[in-house]
Parts: structure tokens; sequence; C-alpha cells
């Protein structure tokens, strides 16, 4: 099962890539930091093997003094010696100090931004999928994939790719020094560090320390916590916060035990490569020690340089082990977040340039849709509509009323084409919507909803997200047309007032006249209103209706309301039920039909409702 399936219900799925693919795609990324990417390489591997050398000249200074000593016995003789190597170690510590800051500097230069361009890609293949994909995601794991997920895969970057190479580079340098000393050396070094390059880490992935099944419970946990910090108002109101905490301990507890195999594993590993490590530096002083008894090296200068320089590769190999956790997870990672980029969109935009439109007319003909029909564990099994029609000539005002569930969102979903009928046709002044390319067909919309979404952004950015490059005047303007210049003045920073996170920093009825500022400022030929008004209490309603009063003059407007008081002037009424048109007329006739509509309106009469009416 894939990290989707496990997290989202089972959407469904692209051909499961191999982590070599996996591979190719993460270094495509890398395509062009290449150049920076070869200078990170080549400082790593140069630092190495500058600590080699700084060792190996270390090792060897005393069987150099010791000779010099015996050979002269001088002080100007053995103060040269100590001088000599005091200058090679000093030579080769400042590369290894230069190295070192122009590999992690560059390394790290390469990973972030790297990051911010795989969170940017990430972004746009979302936006195809929403909401018809995205929706199945929970948003703390979406969190969790765009996040944490890149987070992760930034190790890849930083510390895989170079320790990798080095991992090969150095050992053969260390390799081929040695074999100019003596070159049965090698033969004995070369197994130890092909096992701790090769070896351990196919150990490590044995013992489980992939971290996968971590990353799958962390995705839910992520849910969970995100869900419950939402409804944390709720929770507390109906005193449910013992019983929550005792579901996100049971949550986590999950986690843990993906938590305790993956560090588990790596603790397992760690303890290996030092075994490796302390067998392999024993099986070289032997054998060193042995060349050495034959005469055949230098017991003080040679045999202590060379054992020293095998340390280096010991912990360099070893090293790659001890990042082969971190490369597992962020291999994970990336098939997460690569397998959420490749779900085929829900809608599939093939047209290349608009049609002209002589007139916003609305047109449904003989459409037939279900939600998520190719998806057993989403689906509902049920048609929403199954031969729906209906025509809303241009410039008129038409709204929809029924009970819950009779596919009146749904209407709009399909205009918008965020979902595509399975049959029939959707169209606009006589062009089918398929026609049309995405991002011209939504110029053809003002969308106004009970959740229009509000960022955490000034005002005057919220506004403008009606026209890009609007004017100050412009938005002041479709500002004051949304009844919002009294609240704007009043407000010490005006158009600069922060709006807090979801519109928490103003109240319900500033943000539903944000939002029509935002639709009036697009100047859109159709507006399409959902429940627009539907959370706001009676008085606001009143103020907030004036102000779409104005936004839907001369437009194509399709409303889809429950307060019936709230649409009573439409040029049409269309009642739903079932998805199917069953009562069609202005109010008036409505009522006098005696039908749905007639009793449903009669129902929410009160004082308040009588009062809009009048109003």
């Amino acid at each position: 099962m894939t990290a989707w399936d496990a997290t989202a219900g089972a959407a469904p799925t692209v051909r499961r890539q191999s982590n070599f693919d996996i591979i190719k795609r993460l270094l495509t990324f890398m395509t062009p930091f290449n150049a920076i990417m070869f200078v990170s390489l080549t400082a790593r591997s140069l630092k190495f093997i500058g600590q080699a050398a700084v060792l190996s000249i270390a090792a060897a200074s005393v069987g150099i003094y010791i000779d010099a000593l015996q050979a002269s016995g001088s002080d100007a003789v053995l103060w040269g010696v100590i001088w000599t190597q005091v200058k090679w170690i000093a030579l080769a510590g400042t590369l290894v100090g230069v190295m070192s800051y122009l590999e992690n500097y560059t390394g790290h230069y390469v990973a972030f931004r790297i990051l911010a361009a795989l969170r940017d890609t990430f972004y746009y293949a979302m936006l195809p999928l929403a909401p018809a994909k995205t929706a199945k995601l929970q948003s703390g794991d979406a969190v969790s994939r765009v996040m944490t997920d890149c987070e992760r895969i930034e190790p890849f970057y930083a510390h895989t790719i170079a320790p990798a190479v080095t991992a090969i580079i150095v050992p053969v340098v260390i390799l081929a020094w040695c074999w100019t000393i003596e070159p049965s050396f090698v033969y004995v070094l070369a197994p130890f560090y092909l096992a701790t390059t090769a070896l351990l880490p196919w150990l490590v992935a044995k013992l489980g320390g992939d971290g996968v099944e971590y990353r799958e419970q962390l995705g839910q946990v992520n849910g969970f916590v995100a869900d419950s910090i939402q409804g944390v108002r709720d929770t507390v109101a109906f005193g449910y916060e013992g019983e929550r905490a005792r579901q996100l301990y049971a949550v986590g507890a999950t986690m843990q035990k993906g938590q305790d195999k993956l560090y588990g594993a790596d603790a397992n590993q760690r303890a290996l490569a030092e075994v490796f490590i302390t067998i392999g530096i024993l099986a070289s002083a032997w054998w060193g020690t042995q060349l050495a008894i034959e005469g055949i090296i230098s017991p003080l200068v040679e045999l202590p340089a060379m054992i020293a320089v095998s340390i280096v590769g010991f912990y360099l190999s070893v090293g790659l082990a001890n990042n082969y956790t971190d490369f597992r997870v962020s291999i994970h990672a990336a098939r997460r977040l690569f397998e959420m980029m490749d779900q085929a969109p829900a809608v599939t935009d093939t047209a290349t340039q608009a049609p002209p439109v002589a007139e916003p007319s609305i047109r449904f003909n003989n459409v037939t849709f279900e939600y998520d029909a190719d998806d057993k564990d989403w689906s509902r099994n049920k048609k929403i509509f199954d031969g729906f029609d209906i025509d809303i000539s241009p410039g008129k005002h038409v709204a929809l009323v029924g009970p819950s569930g009779t596919g009146k969102s749904t209407v709009v979903n399909l205009l918008l084409r965020q979902w595509d009928p399975q049959s029939g046709d959707i169209s606009i002044g006589g062009r089918n919507l398929r026609e049309f390319p995405l991002e011209e067909l939504q110029k053809m919309f003002a969308v106004v909803s009970q959740r229009s979404f509000i960022f955490n952004e000034t005002i005057a950015t919220n506004i403008r997200m009606g026209k890009h490059d609007a004017t100050d005047a412009e938005i002041a303007a479709a500002a004051q047309q949304a009844g919002l210049a009294d609240f704007i003045a009043a407000s010490p920073d005006g158009y600069d007032t922060d709006c807090g996170e979801r519109g928490s920093k103003i109240s319900g009825g500033q943000r539903q006249r944000v939002a029509i500022a935002r639709a009036i400022l697009k100047d859109a030929p159709i507006v399409l209103l959902d429940e627009a008004t539907s959370s706001l209490d009676i008085e606001t309603e009143l103020s907030v209706m004036t102000a779409l009063k104005r936004l839907t003059e001369g437009r194509t407007t399709l409303t889809i309301a429950h307060r019936l008081s709230t649409i009573v002037d439409s040029d049409e009424i269309l009642v739903m039920l079932d998805g199917r048109i069953a009562e069609r007329g202005t109010h008036r006739e409505l009522m006098g039909q005696g039908g749905w509509y007639g009793r449903m309106f009669e129902l929410q009469q009160d004082e308040v409702d009588v009062t809009l009416v009048a109003g």
C-alpha cells in the first residue's frame, strides 16, 4: 500500500516508482546546480584526503624524528625535521578547514534551493488536483507532505550524494597510496572497506531502518493533531478533552512503534559499524606488523602512517552507512510527494484558446454526474444528477434552493470545472466548458461562498486577489461598493489591517464583505453565490445583501440559498429535489403552487424574516 493509500483512502494510484526512479527524478532537480555540486564533491574529497594526510604525517613524524636522531643527533637537523613536519601538518590542516567550509556552504546552498524549487513544483502540481483529489487528503497530512517531507529530502542532497561519491573516491586514493608503499596491504584493507560501504547499509535495511512505517504513521498523527486543534472549541464545549487526549495518545503510540523500529535499527547499525571498524583496524595493524617484522616496511614511519590513513577510510565508509537511514527516509518522503504530484487530475485541460462568447448564458443539457465514480473507497454509489437540465439567460438572476444533498453546490462545482460530468454538456454562451482553457474559464466567474477563504494578509491584499494588477483606487472603489469603507476608515491601519489566519481578526460580516469586494474587483460576467450569507446573523445579512445586490447588478447570477427570504426578488427560482428541478417560477408563482417552496417559506417565516422581505 502506498503512502497515498494509507493516508487518503486509496485514491486511484499511479505506478509505484522504484528507488532508482525516485533517485533519477530527484537528481533532475539538481541539474541547474551541477557545477556547484561538483565543487562540493571536490571539496569534500579534498577535506578527507587532507585529514588522512594530517594523520599520516603526524603518525610518521615520530619515526622520522627518531631516524634523524639516530643518523645525526644535531639539534639543527632535528629542529629542521620538526618544523618540516609541522609545516606539512599545518598545510594539510588548513586545506581541511577551507575545504570543510566550502563543502558545507555549497552543499547546503544547493540543497536549500532545490527544496525551494521542489516546494514550488509540488504546489503547482497540487493546483490541478484541487479540490477533487486534495479533498481526500487530511490537512495535517498535506502540511506534512509539503513541509516535513520536503525537509526530509534535504539530506539526500546535503548528506547523501557527496558522502556516497567520496566514500568511493577517498578510499580509492588511500588504497592507491598504500599500494605505493606495499601492495599486499591493499588486499587486507579493501574487503573491509567494501564491507563497511556496502554490507553495512544492507544490514540496516534488513533491520528495518528505512523509516517507511514511521513516515506513514507521522502523516496520520499530523492529520489527527490538525483536526484536534481546528476543532478545539467544540471539543471544550462538549467536555470531550479527555477522550480526545486519549485518542491522541493512542494515535501517537502507533507512531512511537515506527520510531522505535527506525532508531533501534539505527542504533544497531552504529554498533555494528564500530565492530567493523575495530576488526578492520586490528586486521590492518596485524598485517602491518607482519610486514614490519619482515622488514618490508618501516615500523616507525610507514606502519603508523598506513594504519592512521586506513582509519580515515574506515570512518568515511562507515559515515555513509550512518547516513543510510536518512537516505531511505528521504527516498520515502520523495515517493510520498511524487505520488501526490503524479495523480491524474479530475479535469483535463486540453483547450489552447478561449472561443468567443457573445453572451454569458448558462446551460446544463442532460448532465449525469457522480462524485468519485472511479474510486470505490470514496464513491458515494449515488448519481447526483441523471439527465439534469437548466437554462439561465444572460443577465438573469436565478436562485437554486432545496434540501441539503440535492446537488445545488454540485452545479457550481461543475460550472467551475472542478469536476467534469460523466455525460451531458455544460455550456456558457453556447460554448462547451471544455472548449475553454481552465485559466480563461475562471475569468468568467466571480464566486462568493460561505467558506470564501481569507488569507493571513492585509485587507488590500485579500481584495487584490480579484485583480492582481489593481490600483489602490480600484481596490478602494471595490471596498466602497462592498460596504467596507466605514470599517476600513475606523481601522488604525486602514487597508493594511491584518485579517489574521482564515480572517480570524475580523468579523464574519467583514470577511464576507472582503470576499464580495474581491468579486466586484474581478468584474466577471457571471456571479456564483453559494450560501454567501448563511453563516451571518440577520442584521449583518441585511447589510451584506445590499453589497451583493451591487455585485450582481447587470450580471448573470446563480444564487444557492437555504434562507429563502434572501432570494425572493430573483428572476426565477429553481427548486431542486433529488438532483432534478421539481419546481420553478418567481417567488409569487411558487407561493401560489403550494409545493415544497411554499411550505418551506412558511416554515422559515419569523419576525426577522418578515423584516428582511419588507426591506
